[in-house]
């Protein structure tokens, strides 16, 4: 695998670091902003495949759940704070590693010619999904955490969340749901970084004056094109990585087995229930990630993607 192009600055940190920490700062502070839409969308999922709950129980729209949420608890308490702190971590860590190793694992494989050379849009997939996947997988206990401090039912403390999962389920309690949460990463991040990586090229060679040259212009509505279509692609899987990292104690159904359950009691709409919230974080929040990531990478003297 070729190592990250650096002009040498930054030089307290090698290629590699400058990789994953310029993609995790980009995401820690996008996903910070945005944690509201988080919530709202697991306590959506959440609520509409918790056994014996009926359609009609689920909150009538995600304004009405968020004004629960801020009725109950407040704006911060009710939701900005919930999973807030597992959010941070998981940008540090799978966030971090699936964008920062991205343009690595895109060179190798256009070197290997097996999917293409650097205009192939198969390449961008495989190198992203190949980074989501391997991501998730690494770091699912924290995914777990972060849903479960999310819900409507969260532990006092994020680090109590990790014990407490660990003493209930066993360690393998904080791998539940590896499956499908590696099936959502793949398609979420083969499909966003390589419409981004592939919108953003495809603009910069069509322009004909300087609109759309490498900037904060570019990045934007490369960034807003990739969020729509990764979260279209992603959002049935995405609600079943949901329910499944939700569960707890006895009640344990696998990705399978929850698919068949929300489709008998609500049919195929339901894979798309929360998509609205996901749709306006994921939107918003790409545009701003992957331009700030783009700075920090710029400033830790790296290439642009």
């Amino acid at each position: 695998m070729p190592s990250p192009r650096a002009d040498g600055t930054a030089p307290w940190v090698t290629p590699w670091q400058r990789e994953w920490l310029s993609a995790s700062l980009g995401c820690a502070v996008a996903d910070t902003i945005f944690n509201p839409l988080e919530v709202l969308k697991v306590r959506r999922q959440v609520a509409m495949g918790s056994a014996g709950a009926s359609v009609s129980a689920v909150p009538a729209s995600t304004i009405a759940l968020a004004r629960a949420a801020i009725k109950d608890k407040g704006v911060y308490r009710g939701l900005w704070h919930p999973g807030l702190e597992a959010t941070i971590y998981r940008a540090f860590s799978y966030t971090g590693f699936r964008i920062g190793m991205y343009p690595a694992v895109r060179d190798a494989v256009v070197e290997t010619r097996v999917f293409g050379d650097s205009d192939s849009v198969a390449a961008r997939v495989v190198a992203g999904a190949g980074t989501g996947a391997i991501g998730s997988a690494l770091f699912n206990p924290i995914d777990v955490v972060r849903i479960r401090m999310q819900g409507p039912s969260p532990y006092k403390s994020t680090a109590s969340a990790f014990i407490e999962i660990a003493r209930r389920d066993g360690v393998a309690g904080l791998w539940r749901g590896w499956g499908v949460c590696m099936t959502r990463a793949a398609t979420l991040s083969g499909s966003q970084l390589a419409t981004y990586d592939t919108v953003k090229k495809k603009l910069r060679s069509d322009a004909s004056d300087s609109f759309f040259r490498e900037g904060p212009i570019l990045h934007f509505t490369a960034s807003l094109c990739s969020g729509v279509v990764a979260q279209t692609v992603t959002q049935p899987a995405d609600t079943l990585k949901t329910l499944v990292m939700a569960q707890s104690g006895s009640r344990r159904e696998n990705a399978l087995a929850a698919f068949f359950s929300l489709l008998k009691k609500s049919g195929p709409s339901a894979l798309y229930r929360g998509f609205w919230p996901a749709a306006a974080r994921q939107g918003p929040v790409m545009v701003i990630q992957m331009p700030i990531v783009e700075q920090f990478r710029k400033a830790m003297g790296l290439e642009y993607f």
